[in-house]
């Protein structure tokens, strides 16, 4: 195995790093956008940072809550990369958090390989960073047939009751189609230290695979462990009319394609990451969720610090492959 990418982030390389560009939550009701802009997305004395902001910050609230407008449009390296609608003609104000989701140029996807990342979690209330991979080519079809590896999810939070910043989840995602996605069946929880956060310090988060297994960990600690030892359609109780999209391949697939590096710093959702507690602002399944979230702000507004608390920090990236063409020279 070799070392065939490294960033060290003396300078942000976007020859390397493409930027998300949509307001569409991220497919899980997420209350920010994602631009590419040096406010949410920069490098400082060695450092990347993916930083949540507030967008009335950007266009002022009264625009961003009476149906003011924000185009994502541009040339190719800054245009909208998911199309989405919100604001006065849904009742809801607009994102009211920017923030930062970059992957990792295609020429740099692996299979069978390892990737570490070294990263400080970000501390402040509804925050929800990932460091993650997805198919370079969805092979097996579109999510999650095709798979997704999630390295690291956490939550910002000091107090909640579904977890904070002192625990951190790392999953697999698989099955025929969204409404069967068997991600329980290979997702852990874990908790840091006693008395520590993973927003206290920086810690290597890495993935480590090949045709017969898959490892993430946090340090010297497994987190998920996977054996290929049997298909993944039969690790599953499937319904009968399902169609196996895996049929006649590997028995790591859809694990055994190249995928690519993807991190991000989320806010808020309603896909039940953070399932409704008492001291929540929204409900989950409140049409104006988002109005909630950002007309109670006074509640998580001062969780989030001052600097770079609140940002993903991340001083250096990692990825070694078996393909001995793709080698650093």
């Amino acid at each position: 195995m070799c070392l065939m990418f490294e960033d060290q982030f003396e300078k942000f390389n976007l020859a390397h790093w493409k930027h998300e560009i949509t307001l569409s939550g991220g497919g899980n009701g997420e209350f920010q956008s994602y631009t590419n802009n040096r406010t949410n997305s920069f490098v400082e004395d060695g450092v990347l940072y993916l930083k949540p902001t507030f967008t009335s910050d950007t266009i002022g609230e009264d625009t961003m809550k009476s149906g003011g407008k924000i185009s994502l449009w541009g040339n190719d390296e800054t245009s909208c990369t998911d199309n989405a609608a919100g604001g006065k003609h849904s009742g809801n104000y607009l994102n009211p958090i920017q923030s930062a989701k970059i992957k990792l140029d295609r020429a740099f996807s692996v299979s069978y390989g390892k990737v570490e990342i070294s990263a400080r979690m970000p501390k402040g209330d509804w925050i929800w960073p990932a460091i993650w991979l997805m198919p370079r080519h969805s092979m097996y079809g579109a999510w999650p047939a095709s798979g997704r590896i999630d390295i690291v999810e956490t939550r910002g939070n000091v107090n909640y009751t579904y977890g904070n910043v002192t625990s951190a989840g790392s999953t697999l995602q698989w099955g025929p189609s969204m409404d069967l996605n068997a991600y329980m069946d290979t997702h852990v929880e874990v908790l840091v230290d006693s008395g520590n956060s993973f927003a206290d310090k920086f810690h290597v988060w890495g993935l480590e695979w090949n045709s017969t297994s898959l490892r993430t960990y946090v340090d010297n600690t497994t987190l998920l462990q996977v054996a290929f030892e049997k298909p993944f359609w039969e690790r599953h109780a499937f319904p009968e009319w399902a169609t196996n999209p895996w049929k006649g391949s590997e028995t790591s697939a859809p694990f055994d394609q190249e995928f690519v590096l993807i991190m991000n710093v989320a806010v808020g959702g309603t896909n039940g990451y953070f399932p409704d507690a008492k001291n929540k602002p929204w409900k989950n399944a409140d049409p104006r969720a988002v109005n909630k979230f950002w007309d109670r702000r006074k509640y998580w507004k001062t969780s989030w610090g001052f600097g770079n608390q609140a940002a993903l920090a991340i001083d250096s990236v990692k990825i070694w492959t078996k393909d001995q063409s793709k080698c650093l020279k």
